[in-house]
Parts: C-alpha cells; sequence; structure tokens
C-alpha cells in the first residue's frame, strides 16, 4: 500500500476549504502551509490559486511566479503559466502576460487552455489580429476539453468579440 503524501493531505484540506465557501481560512491555510514548506512549489500554487479565485490576482502573482521558479512540474507547471499570465493581464500588464504565456505555450504546446489564453492576451495586447484569435478561440473551444477554464475562455472571447463589433 502506497503511503500518502502529508503534503497532498494538506493542499486537500486547504481546497475542502475553499469548496466549503470558506476562502479566507483556505488563503491562512495555505499561508501558513508555505511557512511551513517555503521550498515547495506545490503549497505556492495552492495559496497561487486559492487568491486567484478571490480575485487577489495582484497577490497571485508573485506567488505564481514563485511556484514556477521553484521548478513546479507537469500539469501544474502548466496551469501556473495560465495563472500567471492570465492575472498579470486582469492587472493591465498585458506585454508580460503575452510574455509569460507564450513561455508557457512553448513550454507545452499540447496544452490547449494555456494556447487558448496565450491567443486572447495577444489580442487584447494588439499584438495579433483580433479576427484570427476569435476563430482560433473558438476552434479550441469546439475540439479540445478546457475544463475548467472553459467559462472563463468564453467571457473572454466574448469581450474580444465585443471589440470587434466596435
Amino acid at each position: 500500500m502506497a503511503q500518502e503524501d502529508p503534503l497532498d493531505t494538506e493542499i486537500a484540506a486547504g481546497h475542502m476549504l475553499v469548496d466549503a465557501g470558506m476562502a479566507e481560512q483556505a488563503i491562512a491555510h495555505f499561508r501558513a502551509l508555505v511557512g511551513r514548506a517555503p521550498r515547495e512549489a506545490r503549497a505556492h500554487f495552492a495559496l497561487a490559486t486559492a487568491l486567484d479565485a478571490l480575485d487577489r490576482e495582484s497577490e497571485a502573482i508573485p506567488v505564481y511566479a514563485e511556484a514556477i521558479r521553484l521548478r513546479l512540474t507537469g500539469e501544474l507547471l502548466a496551469r501556473a503559466y495560465l495563472g500567471l499570465g492570465s492575472s498579470l493581464a486582469k492587472g493591465g500588464r498585458h506585454d508580460e502576460a503575452v510574455d509569460v504565456l507564450a513561455a508557457g505555450s512553448r513550454r507545452f504546446p499540447e496544452h490547449a487552455p494555456l494556447r487558448a489564453f496565450h491567443a486572447l492576451v495577444s489580442a487584447r495586447a494588439g499584438k495579433q489580429p483580433k479576427p484570427t484569435v476569435v476563430a482560433l478561440v473558438e476552434d479550441l473551444l469546439e475540439h479540445h476539453d478546457m475544463g475548467p477554464y472553459t467559462e472563463a475562455l468564453r467571457r473572454n472571447l466574448q469581450a474580444l468579440r465585443k471589440t470587434l463589433a466596435k
């Protein structure tokens, strides 16, 4: 029988607090976890996602960056690039967001949500033609499972479409 990772247990407990609507307690839980395990990338990522879920992007940005710096791996790393880029964009830091999302897309070319957000932020920053991005993101949404990013992508796509109508 495999032994359970205590860090995974702590992270799961924090996510249970988020799911129960106890977001501030979850953030306190994750901050304490980061304090106990400051070199653990997964703890930083869990804190960043909890902050991001509460629209506290300015607080999430350095935490996402630290999770990446600490060498987060796999799907969590792809999600950290996406979270960092998205948070930067929401904060009006579009050029930085494009750079982060481009780096993530190069590292994870198969990660459709990351590619879709990269395209949308690039269009908002004036680096890609908006009609082309609309078509690309529509195609990605139609042919790929975007998981928890689906609704956010649809909202961003709708906002981009509105700028085309002006």
